[in-house]
């Protein structure tokens, strides 16, 4: 009874969030606070309408949010520096994307008319009613990825995101260090069920903290990200908060370190490095070099171009454990791998049919690094688009560099969305956060180049009457440019 009573409270938090707060800070935490705090196991089932989750409930209410609240006279009357706002994606890579996105949604629908029987076990052919859920469902996640083009565009939206996602991740310590200590029993004790399967949280003599996620890699991951965020706002600040932030940053790393996942360590540290010792232009390269890494693997894998041989053996001389664990999920994605090319245009669609089945109908294949999974329900061309969305902003943001003047804010969001990007490949952790910070990457590549502050002096020096009437609110709230029509 506790899950229906905290979403409820948590959708008039959202509201009072867009009414007293800028854009940027309403929607970073309306996403930010659904996925942690609320109930993974809480969903609405409606006729015709896609299942209602905590992550779908939570950027269904930041849209009605923004949609009603940020057109009261309090916003209208602000100052143009004093509201990021914007319309629909204009930029052709992004239109061409969430398009093809949801017509391989109905290529895949409409490929896979066919049931499918296992040694007995039969699996139901998709019909024009799951075209419409499906569609739903793609449109439901891409949320956060919309709200945060329009919303969260301007470097110094970005640098409020960064802040966000750091506090979020020093609020978050909290329970996850009470799991660390006493095992993770949260999600039990406040929700009553457990998100996932006890021994795999048994780690090193201790416990894997998972708190309110789904696993605790999805924890760890999350933590990654809010140490790169703290890391990027220390290197970017000066005075005592360069110190706060240093200090939020080790925190962070502490318990990155106690949410042992090795994945998750090993991509913060190596990405840690760049942040500290690499200008931002080489940050954003870096970053746009491992997406690209991300996009083509998995035609890398397929061609025999990653050497996985070589890095079991090195998983090998570190952890044997762990290396059989690699070498189980490698063997897994190879299987995967070959099923899905066997409809390689537009996959096999949900309800298991992109798993595979021995002669008797077992389901023998272990689903674990998204991009496979991606693959085999959508086929190359899901795939494509929905990689593409949250990769190729950031590479052609590395490309344009010059023109438009990244800022260290838009450096540190693009190594935390690789971080998430790169554990993409071994695992499934693929989260409105992730969304979340690719939409704002995608929106400042839409911004392009920023006009000069002496011309936003100019802008805003014409409206002397309202910059008077709201001198209060400028000194509460940071500025941001409007995003052009």
């Amino acid at each position: 009874m506790i899950g229906p009573i905290v979403i409820l409270i948590w959708i008039g938090v959202i509201f009072h969030l867009f009414a007293k707060r800028m854009p940027a800070t309403a929607v970073a935490w309306s996403v930010l606070g659904g996925y942690l705090f609320l109930p993974a196991n809480f969903s609405i089932d409606l006729p015709a309408v896609p299942t209602l989750n905590k992550a779908s409930i939570s950027a269904l209410c930041a849209l009605l949010a923004a949609t009603m609240l940020l057109t009261l006279p309090r916003i209208r009357a602000m100052p143009q520096g004093m509201i990021l706002t914007g319309q629909v994606p204009r930029n052709r890579i992004v239109r061409l994307l969430l398009a093809v996105l949801l017509i391989g949604v109905v290529g895949t629908v409409f490929t896979n008319g066919d049931p499918l029987n296992y040694g007995g076990r039969p699996l139901s052919s998709l019909r024009v009613y799951d075209a419409l859920s499906m569609t739903g469902n793609s449109l439901f996640a891409l949320l956060p990825f919309l709200l945060a083009r329009k919303y969260i565009a301007h470097p110094d939206a970005h640098k409020q995101l960064l802040i966000a996602l750091a506090l979020a991740g020093l609020i978050y310590t909290l329970p996850a260090l009470y799991e660390v200590r006493m095992s993770p029993q949260l999600s039990r004790m406040i929700y009553g069920y457990f998100p996932h399967q006890w021994l795999q949280h048994v780690r090193a003599g201790g416990f894997r903290p998972v708190v309110f996620l789904h696993h605790g890699l999805w924890l760890a991951i999350f933590f990654c990200g809010s140490f790169l965020a703290a890391l990027a706002l220390w290197r970017s600040s000066t005075g005592k908060p360069r110190m706060q932030w240093m200090l939020a940053a080790a925190w962070l790393f502490m318990m990155l370190v106690l949410a042992k996942g090795m994945g998750a360590l090993a991509i913060g540290l190596a990405l840690g490095l760049v942040i500290v010792f690499l200008p931002v232009r080489l940050q954003v390269l870096t970053a746009a070099v491992l997406a690209g890494i991300v996009l083509t693997y998995p035609m890398l894998r397929g061609a025999g171009l990653v050497p996985v041989g070589q890095v079991i053996s090195i998983a090998q001389s570190i952890d044997t454990a762990r290396a059989d664990s690699l070498a189980f999920r490698i063997e897994n994605e190879d299987i995967l791998l070959a099923k899905a090319n066997e409809r390689p245009l537009f996959g096999w669609g949900g309800w298991g049919r992109n798993r595979v089945y021995d002669e008797t109908g077992q389901d023998i294949s272990v689903t674990d690094g998204y991009w496979v999974m991606s693959i085999g329900t959508g086929g190359w061309i899901g795939y494509l688009a929905e990689l593409g969305l949250l990769t190729l902003p950031l590479i052609f943001l590395a490309l344009r560099w010059r023109k438009m003047a990244l800022t260290p804010a838009t450096a540190g969001i693009a190594l935390a969305l690789t971080a998430n990007l790169l554990d993409l490949l071994p695992n499934a952790t693929l989260t409105p956060v992730t969304w979340l910070l690719a939409g704002a990457l995608a929106g400042r590549l839409e911004l392009g180049r920023l006009p000069e502050p002496d011309a936003v002096a100019e802008t805003d020096a014409v409206l002397p009457d309202r910059q008077t009437r709201y001198s209060r609110q400028t000194r509460r709230h940071p500025p941001h440019l409007v995003h052009p029509a």
